[in-house]
């Protein structure tokens, strides 16, 4: 993502000719299909360029679920091997629905302090040691009757 690339969709004041002429420049180097720089334009004479990154967000979820691919993003405390990702993917695979392939995205927090959280579409599966803390914690605050 290009920071003037983002100044020049979200800033107000700049002229919708010079928008054009630039967008129509930027995408004449990227080879972009015509189609997509009258998409553009469109945006930049109906005012509604600076939705362009949620337009863009909303097509990818849209695309997705079209092609039945489905984010998987793991959050551990430590970086997982090569042999625990396959076996996470496995296991979330299990899980998906029929037909879906995962888009597997792996990331570290020491903060969950051991465990996973899987957020797996729409659905999180958290058994994070800082998650099970707070559960225990809380069933131990709970006055006796």
């Amino acid at each position: 993502e290009s920071q003037d690339f983002k100044l020049l969709v979200e800033t107000p004041g700049i002229d919708p000719e010079n928008k054009v002429a630039a967008l129509e420049s930027v995408c004449k180097k990227a080879g972009s299909d015509a189609a997509v720089v009258n998409f553009l334009k469109v945006l930049v004479e109906n005012k509604r360029i600076h939705m362009l990154q949620r337009i863009i967000d909303l097509f990818e979820v849209f695309y997705r679920a079209e092609k039945g691919l489905v984010p998987c993003k793991v959050t551990s405390a430590a970086p997982l091997s090569s042999k625990q990702q396959t076996e996470v993917k496995k296991a979330m695979e299990a899980r998906a629905e029929k037909g879906s392939t995962l888009i597997m995205e792996f990331n570290t927090n020491p903060a969950i302090l051991g465990g996973l959280v899987v957020k797996m579409g729409e659905a999180v599966f958290d058994n994070s040691v800082a998650t099970r803390l707070e559960r225990l914690q809380t069933q131990l605050l709970v006055p006796l009757s």
